[in-house]
């Protein structure tokens, strides 16, 4: 991914300009007998350092690899560090919940401020908006919920009618953050009413509202991690009537610390939902091979690459938030 952001932040910015110049910066990672690290980095004085970083197994390795990379960088007195999260670690332990419980989730972005004087960060679809907050200044967040409705409008409503569709949201968070889709594509909402027990990841499906009776459904979230909330959700609208069911989340994080990969793959291929489309957020691997041709991905490298311009020259980022509709 970060190869791909690289080529369309370096097409972006040769349109603007002949004065700008994008190159890898290449760093090495040694680890010592005592399992400490040691980030060295190539000369990034007075360079403007784009510094790409995303969720990867094992994370809480990757989070202390990336803090020592930070820390070289610092060293090596840049102009400006820029730190971009497709998708942010920890971005889903950001509340005090329980008792006596972490919440890294806010420790991470004071370390970044605080400690490593990381000053401009972009989240991509952040799981709660709110989470910008945390980051001082405010985080840019940058959807990537257009990449999905664009991806709609072009697959599947050039074949399909749009009385025949129905946006689904999983839960009252989903409908409420995206409340746009169902006018920018002109497809009527349909819900899921939900309740959450105890701290599990899996809630309680209630009720589902809304004509799905004989349509083609598409669940519209931001994030699918262990695929059990969906395929519940896709096995009522199935009894309820549903034509199809098609799952389409910006991160496709698909973990289950119960199951192998290969075990979570042939559990959501063989599951009501019909495809699961998601974008490379998080990488995949192996497991689109695994999918059978269940799983589609979207591509951030261009919206990366547009995002990350606009960073670098001051430019607004307001224009990426905007889904368009049928007249435009």
């Amino acid at each position: 991914m970060s190869g791909q952001v690289e080529y369309e932040l370096r097409a972006r910015l040769g349109e603007e300009s002949d004065h700008y110049c994008v190159e890898s910066c290449k760093h090495t990672v040694s680890t010592f007998s005592n399992q400490n690290i040691e980030v060295q980095v190539d000369n990034v004085r007075d360079h403007v350092v784009v510094v790409l970083h995303t969720q990867t197994p094992p994370v809480s390795d990757h989070i202390i690899e990336l803090l020592a990379l930070l820390d070289a960088i610092n060293n090596a007195h840049p102009r400006q560090t820029f730190v971009v999260f497709p998708y942010m670690p920890y971005s889903r332990s950001d509340r005090k919940n329980r008792p006596r419980i972490s919440v890294m989730g806010q420790r991470l972005p004071e370390i970044l401020n605080k400690v490593l004087n990381v000053r401009r960060v972009m989240l991509l679809e952040p799981h709660d908006p709110h989470i910008k907050q945390y980051f001082v200044p405010t985080a840019d967040e940058v959807p990537a919920l257009p990449l999905l409705v664009d991806y709609i409008r072009r697959e599947y409503l050039s074949t399909l009618k749009r009385e025949d569709c129905a946006i689904v949201f999983a839960d009252s968070s989903a409908a409420k953050r995206f409340e746009e889709v169902p006018s920018s594509l002109n497809i009527e909402p349909a819900y899921i009413y939900k309740s959450r027990m105890d701290n599990s990841e899996s809630p309680t499906v209630k009720v589902v509202t809304g004509k799905i009776r004989g349509k083609h459904c598409f669940i519209v979230d931001d994030e699918i991690l262990t695929g059990n909330t969906v395929l519940k959700d896709a096995a009522m609208l199935k009894e309820e009537g549903a034509a199809t069911v098609r799952m389409l989340a910006v991160h496709g994080a698909l973990s289950d610390q119960k199951l192998t990969p290969q075990e979570l793959m042939k559990k959501l291929i063989n599951s009501p939902v019909d495809e699961y489309v998601v974008t490379d957020s998080v990488p995949l691997g192996d497991k689109v091979a695994l999918a059978e041709g269940k799983l589609k991905v979207i591509s951030i490298a261009p919206l990366l690459g547009e995002a990350c311009k606009r960073l670098i020259l001051g430019e607004s980022l307001s224009a990426l938030h905007r889904l368009g509709n049928e007249s435009d």
